[in-house]
């Protein structure tokens, strides 16, 4: 392997390094979990505020049924008092039959109420059932995002170990001084070597003399950018 080449060999296994390391940066952010993680607690708050809803709701019901038992057993004392006779006094029986009315008036508000109450618990129930469903789904698959995160976290990381193996051994097969440049260069413009693309420069799009052209298929010698100063590499 000649200089140029260990040098792009070099340039092109520190790229696959620079790409691993972005991508462990972006799986270690955990935006996908984090985005999981805020849906699951928003559907958790939303879970308990329907429990609390609904145990309202049966509050409500069961005080309104209690009400309206004793409406049912006052109304049962008022017939009782009526049809069996045992007043005679008409003013009396006058104030008992309004009392009858107001009782049966009251019955069916609180029969009404009851219904309301019984259809909003229905819908309340029936939106706890879907929302606990979705909850469940995602908890889920935030168990498997974390599961598939640490596994491709540990595969990344297996193959990052590949490539500092890989740079560490071209790197002592190449000349002291063109690893020097490579360095330098790599510090300044990030991408020492750079490939030419249609007779032009990859790294900065110049085109490129005929002479460097010539000089790069003819002989390994390396050769450099005269705008961007990078190394450059012809594909022979």
């Amino acid at each position: 392997m000649g200089e140029i080449e260990g040098l792009w060999e070099l340039q092109k296994h520190a790229n696959i390094l620079k790409d691993i390391g972005k991508s462990l940066k972006k799986i270690g952010s955990g935006d996908r979990i984090k985005s999981l993680s805020v849906k699951i607690e928003g559907t958790e708050k939303r879970l308990l505020d329907l429990e609390r809803k609904i145990e309202e709701k049966e509050n409500r019901l069961n005080k309104a049924n209690l009400v309206l038992k004793e409406y049912d057993s006052k109304l049962q004392e008022i017939e009782e008092s009526l049809y069996t006779g045992s007043i005679s006094d008409l003013k009396q029986l006058t104030f008992l039959n309004q009392e009858r009315e107001n009782i049966k008036s009251k019955i069916e508000d609180k029969e009404i109420e009851i219904l309301y109450l019984l259809e909003e618990m229905e819908e309340l129930k029936k939106e706890f059932i879907l929302i606990r469903e979705d909850f469940q789904a995602m908890r889920k698959e935030y168990k498997k995002v974390v599961k598939e995160c640490k596994s491709i976290i540990e595969e990344l990381r297996d193959k990052a170990l590949c490539e500092k193996k890989r740079i560490e051994e071209i790197s002592t097969v190449l000349d002291e001084k063109s690893l020097e440049k490579y360095n330098e260069l790599t510090k300044n413009r990030g991408i020492a070597v750079v490939e030419v693309i249609d007779n032009r420069c990859s790294g900065c799009n110049m085109v490129l003399p005929a002479i460097i052209i010539d000089k790069l298929k003819n002989n390994n010698s390396i050769s450099y950018c005269e705008n961007c100063d990078r190394i450059l590499y012809l594909k022979k």
